[in-house]
């Protein structure tokens, strides 16, 4: 095909404008993909910003905090995968490798800032523990009367916590049973794997022994197969050298008769 005929087909032309638009189209969705990353590691750097600010002695809206932060960064980290996998599986007719590699960079830097948060936001969980153990050490107040004990004197008090000891014994035998329950099933269950790994391993073996003698009976059968046709050959070969020699006394008895 000549170079004027290929200009001028309108199915090659729809081809290479269809390519061209699906590069185009799959650059422009990396970029925007880019855009939203870059934008959630700056609304997520944001908040754990703010959080320091407003809560630097931690506390509940602190937690709830630094859950949303973890929460923006494992969905950055999920989206910069799905960027790394789109930059190494797209051909190099639609990027150039110049291209390629500032991408690669971009994702690495986005991976590096998510890593530093994270690392941030375990820095400050740490901090937090140890602040709640120093506050848990520290004196506390009298604890304060609850609706069960406000109308019990001390033998009521003594025999409200007894009660209490013995629900948690209860709960806690309960919980023991559940757990060796879990336990006889669990080796229950680990005798019937060891079994049928067994099995399969005495099927594998009676599989390599049919196959062998399933090998062995059809070199029998080849070597019967090559037997019998030598024989064929040769009682052919017999049967057309009497026919020779009928022909030939039969030619020598007509020769003689005309003499």
């Amino acid at each position: 095909m000549s170079i004027e005929s290929s200009r001028g087909d309108p199915l090659t032309r729809n081809a290479s404008t269809t390519g061209t638009q699906n590069a185009m189209g799959s650059s422009e969705v990396w970029l925007r993909d880019y855009e939203t990353a870059k934008q959630l590691a700056d609304d997520t750097l944001a908040m754990i910003q703010e959080r320091n600010v407003k809560f630097p002695q931690g506390g509940q809206e602190a937690s709830r905090v630094t859950a949303a932060a973890r929460k923006k960064l494992g969905s950055l980290g999920a989206l910069i995968d799905n960027m790394r996998g789109v930059v190494e599986s797209v051909s190099s007719d639609s990027i150039s490798e110049q291209e390629r590699v500032r991408r690669r960079d971009l994702i690495s830097a986005l991976r590096s800032r998510r890593e530093q948060m994270l690392a941030t936001l375990k820095r400050d969980g740490r901090s937090a523990n140890r602040a709640a153990l120093m506050e848990e050490g520290r004196a506390s107040a009298p604890a304060r009367e609850t609706m069960s004990t406000a109308d019990l004197d001390n033998r009521g008090l003594l025999q409200l916590q007894q009660d209490t000891m013995s629900r948690q014994d209860n709960e806690l035998e309960e919980l023991e049973r559940s757990v060796n329950s879990t336990k006889h099933i669990a080796l229950t269950v680990n005798e019937e794997l060891d079994l049928h790994r067994r099995l399969l391993d005495d099927l594998d073996e009676d599989v390599d022994v049919t196959h062998s003698r399933m090998r062995a009976a059809q070199k029998k059968l080849k070597h019967v197969m090559r037997r019998a046709g030598t024989w064929r050959s040769m009682c052919f070969m017999i049967l057309l050298m009497v026919i020779l020699a009928v022909v030939i006394i039969v030619a020598f008895k007509l020769a003689s008769f005309f003499h």
